[in-house]
């Protein structure tokens, strides 16, 4: 239970750090004195009280924000329809409780989903921040534009990947409830033993 609790916060809090990082570099490229400043609160000894913990918080809150609207991209692309999904949970949840594998696998599989949707639109933000700051990185530290472009359609490339991994743990989720729904029910009561009769 500890590692459910854990991998259920660590995703969207993930998935929001990289959406705020993307962010972050979109308006230091506007605004090139802001990573200055950020540089200097955060080497105070009293920024890990007064915002580390809140930055987490709202980097959980953005990564399920993101994570909700990516997989509701995700299911008008690759399906299934919203009913569904529930109708797929309600048939997953409701087998007994020594197939809870069952149920366990499902939630793996719809969690994944969720954090790669997220993931996706993340690196998209992140791309444009890097776009952002290519002018930014030209003049300050020398680097050439092609390389900025380079690291943009990498981003893009695995945003991609990321989305269609999405849409690929969707089915497979659809499918893996579908099949549990229509295989048969195993009798897991041992039948009687017909009694012999003595001679």
């Amino acid at each position: 239970m500890p590692n459910e609790a854990l991998g259920t916060f660590a995703g969207p809090t993930g998935v929001g750090a990289l959406f705020f990082l993307g962010v972050f570099l979109i308006l230091d490229g506007r605004a090139p004195q802001l990573f200055p400043a950020f540089e200097t609160y955060a080497g105070t000894s009293s920024w890990a009280i007064i915002a580390a913990i809140p930055l987490l918080a709202i980097s959980y809150l953005a990564g399920l924000v993101l994570m909700t609207g990516a997989s509701a991209a995700v299911r008008g692309t690759f399906g299934p329809a919203t009913q569904e999904e529930a109708n797929d949970t309600y048939s997953v949840s409701s087998k007994p409780a020594k197939e809870s594998v069952i149920a366990q696998r499902y939630s793996q599989l719809q969690q994944d989903k969720d954090i790669l949707a997220g993931a996706a639109f993340s690196l998209v933000v992140l791309a444009l921040g890097a776009l952002s700051e290519a002018r930014t990185l030209k003049w300050q530290n020398g680097i050439d534009g092609w390389l900025v472009a380079v690291g943009v359609c990498l981003a893009l490339l695995g945003a991609v990947a990321l989305f269609l991994a999405a849409g690929t743990r969707a089915r497979d989720a659809h499918t893996f409830a579908q099949t549990c729904t229509s295989a048969p029910a195993v009798n897991t009561v041992a039948k009687p033993h017909p009694k012999r009769r003595v001679g």
